[in-house]
C-alpha cells in the first residue's frame, strides 16, 4: 500500500537510474555521525528503496492508525509526528528533518501520525529490506538505536518542560532545540522552517499566546522583527530564556558510557 499521496512522480526504484540511492546515503550518512556512528557502507540500506515522491504542504505522510510494511525516510522539507485530539486541535510530539525517519516502529500509534509542514521528498523501505541491512552492517543497528534514544530525549524533556517552565521559556527553549537539531545535520540558518500555529501546537499553548510570546520575543531583539517567520537574531539570550544547553541532544557524549563495539 503507498503511504503518501505524491504531488510528483512515486515509482519503483530500479536501482540505476533513481536519485534517491544517492541522496539517502548522503543524508543518513551525516545523520549517523551527527549520532557519534559512522557506517561504513550505506550502499545496501540505499538500494532498497522501493518508492519515492513528493508530497504538499498539509497533507499526511502516515495517517493515523494506518499499517505498513514500510518505513518512510524525510529527504527534503520539514514534518511532524502528531495526534488529533478530540477537540479537533493537533498536538505535536516531534518535528521531523532531513534524514528522520518517519516511523522506524513497525505497528503504528492508532491515534499518531506524520504530517507534511512543507512540501516534502520522502523514500519508503521495505521493513524486511531494512532488516537485512542491519544483520549485515551492526553499525547500522547502532545508528537506528541511538536515533530512537535521541527521540525519547527529546520526548521527556518535552513533557518535563509543558509542566515546569513558562510560556516564554517553554517557546525558547522548543526553538533552540530545533536550531540544534538542524545545525546537527547540516542545516545551518537562523529562521525556522515551521509556522507560528505549528510551534503553538509542539509547545501545547493557544495560538494567541504564543504570538504574543513571540511578540514579547521581538521586542527583546531575541528574534527579528522584519518579516512574519521565526528567525533567531540573538541565540545567547535566547538559550538563556529557556534554559537551553542541548546536553540531551548530544548523543556522542550522554551514550559515551556505553562500550558497545561494533565489528566492521
Amino acid at each position: 500500500m503507498q503511504r503518501f499521496n505524491a504531488v510528483g512522480s512515486v515509482g519503483q526504484n530500479d536501482g540505476i537510474a533513481s536519485p534517491y540511492p544517492v541522496a539517502v546515503i548522503s543524508l543518513l550518512d551525516r545523520k549517523f555521525r551527527s549520532l557519534g556512528v559512522e557506517v561504513p557502507d550505506l550502499g545496501q540500506l540505499a538500494s532498497a528503496v522501493r518508492h519515492g515522491g513528493r508530497i504538499a504542504a498539509h497533507a499526511d505522510i502516515i495517517r493515523a492508525g494506518e499499517t505498513s510494511k514500510r518505513s518512510t525516510l524525510l529527504l527534503e522539507g520539514t514534518a511532524c509526528l502528531y495526534k488529533r485530539l478530540e477537540n479537533g486541535t493537533r498536538q505535536i510530539y516531534a518535528f521531523k528533518y532531513p534524514g528522520d525517519f518517519c516511523d522506524l516502529l513497525p505497528e503504528p500509534d492508532d491515534a499518531v501520525g506524520v504530517q507534511a509542514l512543507s512540501e516534502c521528498s520522502l523514500a519508503a523501505f521495505d521493513h524486511s529490506d531494512i532488516e537485512r541491512a542491519i544483520a549485515a552492517s551492526p553499525a547500522l543497528g547502532l545508528a537506528l538505536w541511538r536515533s530512537t534514544m535521541l527521540d525519547t530525549f527529546v520526548f521527556r524533556e518535552r513533557i518535563a518542560h509543558v509542566s515546569r517552565l513558562t510560556a516564554m521559556a517553554r517557546v525558547a527553549h522548543l526553538l533552540c532545540e530545533q536550531l540544534a537539531r538542524l545545525e546537527a545535520v547540516g542545516l545551518n540558518g537562523t529562521v525556522l522552517p515551521f509556522t507560528q500555529v505549528d510551534l503553538a501546537d509542539a509547545a501545547g499553548l493557544s495560538v494567541v499566546h504564543v504570538n504574543r510570546t513571540v511578540q514579547a520575543l521581538r521586542r527583546l531583539n531575541v528574534l527579528s522583527s522584519v518579516n512574519s517567520a521565526i528567525e533567531i537574531v540573538d541565540r545567547k539570550q535566547l538559550a538563556a530564556i529557556g534554559h537551553f544547553d542541548g546536553h540531551y541532544l548530544n548523543m556522542p557524549r550522554r551514550l559515551s558510557h556505553w562500550t558497545i563495539s561494533v565489528a566492521p
